[in-house]
Order: C-alpha cells, then sequence, then structure tokens
C-alpha cells in the first residue's frame, strides 16, 4: 500500500489521480491525502463517482492531525520534492513509450570547477563530480535530450573518450554513487540505467534535465566543452 499527500487534485496544474498510476507501479492500492474546501469537496466527489475510486472526507481536526503525522514523514532533506508534479499529456506518453523510471530534476549550473570538481543539482541537492564522472553524465544527458530514448552504447562512450576502458565498469558505479543520496528513489541504479545490451542512458523524461550551456562552453576541459557545443540552447 502506498500513501501519497497531495496539495490538489486534478485542476490541470498540480496532479491527476489518474497520473499515479504510471507512478507508484507496485502499489496495489494508494491512500491520497488532499486539502479540500466544502464546496470543491462536493465537487471532487461528484468527479470521483465516475471512476473507481473510494473517497472519505475528515474534519479539520483529524485534518491537522493526519497533516502532523504526513509532515513526520516526510525527509527533511527532500521536503517539497516528494510532492508530485503533474506530468502534461505528452510528458505522460514519453514515459509510457520510452518507460523511464525516474521523476527527479537535473540541473547542471556550468559553474567553473574547483580541483576538478563539478558542481550539479539533483533535486536541489548540491553534487560534486570529478571531470570523468561529470563527462560521462554530460554525455548521457545530451544523448537524452537528442534522442529523448537516450541510449548510449558503452563501445561509443570509448571512441569518443568519455570513458578510458570499455571494459571497466567502476565509472558507471562511481556515478551511481554520487547520485543516489539525491535521488528520490536512492536508486543509482534505476537512474543511470543499463539494459543488459551494453547500452547506458539517464532514465528520466529529458524535460527534467536543465543546463546552463554559456557557463559549460567555459569549462577548462576541451572534451565537456565539445559535449557542450552540441546541447540545444534550450
Amino acid at each position: 500500500m502506498g500513501l501519497v499527500f497531495i496539495l490538489n487534485v486534478g485542476n490541470g496544474k498540480l496532479l491527476k489521480l489518474s497520473t499515479l498510476k504510471y507512478i507508484f507501479k507496485n502499489n496495489s492500492i494508494l491512500v491520497v491525502f488532499t486539502p479540500v474546501s466544502s464546496n470543491e469537496a462536493g465537487i471532487l466527489k461528484k468527479r470521483l463517482k465516475k471512476t473507481n475510486l473510494v473517497h472519505k472526507t475528515f474534519d479539520t481536526q483529524i485534518c491537522r492531525l493526519l497533516g502532523e503525522i504526513i509532515s513526520g514523514l516526510l525527509k527533511p532533506d527532500i521536503g517539497m520534492d516528494l510532492v508530485i508534479r503533474e506530468l502534461t499529456e505528452k510528458q505522460n506518453k514519453d514515459y509510457k513509450d520510452f518507460e523511464y523510471k525516474c521523476y527527479d530534476k537535473v540541473y547542471i549550473p556550468g559553474t567553473i570547477p574547483m580541483r576538478r570538481s563539478n558542481e550539479i543539482e539533483v533535486n536541489n541537492h548540491k553534487i560534486k563530480l570529478g571531470d570523468s564522472v561529470f563527462k560521462l553524465f554530460l554525455r548521457l544527458a545530451l544523448e537524452l535530450k537528442k534522442t529523448k530514448e537516450g541510449w548510449v552504447h558503452r563501445h561509443s562512450l570509448g571512441s569518443d573518450s568519455i570513458i578510458a576502458d570499455v571494459e571497466k565498469f567502476q565509472i558507471y558505479s562511481n556515478l551511481r554513487t554520487a547520485l543516489q543520496g539525491s535521488l528520490l528513489d536512492k536508486d543509482g541504479q534505476k537512474f543511470i540505467e543499463n539494459n543488459g545490451s551494453k547500452q547506458y542512458r539517464i532514465s528520466l523524461h529529458p524535460d527534467f534535465i536543465a543546463y546552463d550551456k554559456e557557463k559549460l562552453l567555459k569549462h577548462p576541459d576541451n572534451s565537456i566543452k565539445n559535449i557542450a557545443k552540441k546541447l540545444s540552447n534550450k
């Protein structure tokens, strides 16, 4: 059973209940808590009658108690990142078509590295990556942005000098380890996915990866700079 707390339901801004079944695939039962006014409760009741959803309205005192319980369950280092944002219709389709496994947010600020340490943000958490690991991550991000599918064969990574030895896998492990503490699922292998055919990708919708291309183009490592040149200007 899964427990979800959201700020609003089905208003086109945050979340549609139908989206939950794609996010919580392993839960046969989901309990969803959301605050509603008396007027909204009536409207919501009519909507839920058309679906196979059971609803229950609680009074203010019980809602306050539930709020305190749920607030205690939320991990302080993630906070509002646990609030699930509604996917657009196109994003929903992409998640089905490309079978992305994660819903994290990534930002690559392109700040000047200190001692070969590059900063990225995952769900608003700052992470430091060494040049070699950062180069791999940026190359995977480039492929995801270009193709949506995002898969890169490890031999392509070798021929492009992204990795030094295609027969060694430590660099993928290092990248996963660096990221996993800030991931919503805390699962580095799910986020940096391998399909069993010597291909790797970031298992995330490309819309959830942003970067500062202008700053990346000023990176002192030419190989990283060359990857940045191929990024779109969006």
